[in-house]
């Protein structure tokens, strides 16, 4: 098990957004995709944080005052205001390709967080999820 890399089982087909994005576009990603986590990069692919699903329905439900009957308008406006940089995680643990599944499995036994930004050259070449650990244990 420790010899084998992440880029083994590593996702790298990946849906990314610009971190000068309005909000509004993290919410049309979420609802049309079932992954939970979105990688936030700049203009040249370098990781600048990462936007969870969690995170983002927190947010949304948060900035929700009052049971606001017009929730949905509420949320459009204040989703077309807020840049993603805004909402983002900015601190990101990340691994490079050739690190060990098992240093990804310590990181996710002792950490909150649910996905690993693999990053090559500091350029972003895909994520790591406690699914694909899961999914390379059941098929080996």
């Amino acid at each position: 098990m420790q010899k084998v890399s992440l880029q083994e089982i590593m996702t790298t087909d990946l849906v990314t957004i610009r971190f000068d994005e309005i909000v509004t576009q993290v919410a049309q990603i979420f609802k049309k995709q079932s992954f939970h986590h979105i990688p936030v990069v700049d203009e040249n692919n370098h990781l600048a944080g990462i936007i969870s699903k969690i995170d983002f329905e927190r947010i949304k439900n948060g900035a929700t005052l009052f049971r606001n009957p017009k929730i949905e308008k509420y949320n459009e406006i204040l989703f077309q205001t807020l840049l993603v940089k805004d909402m983002m995680t900015k601190t990101v643990v990340s691994f490079k390709p050739t690190d060990s599944i098992r240093l990804a499995y310590l990181v996710f036994k002792e950490n909150k967080f649910r996905a690993i930004p693999i990053l090559e050259k500091e350029k972003l070449v895909g994520i790591v999820t406690p699914l694909d650990l899961l999914d390379y244990f059941f098929r080996a």
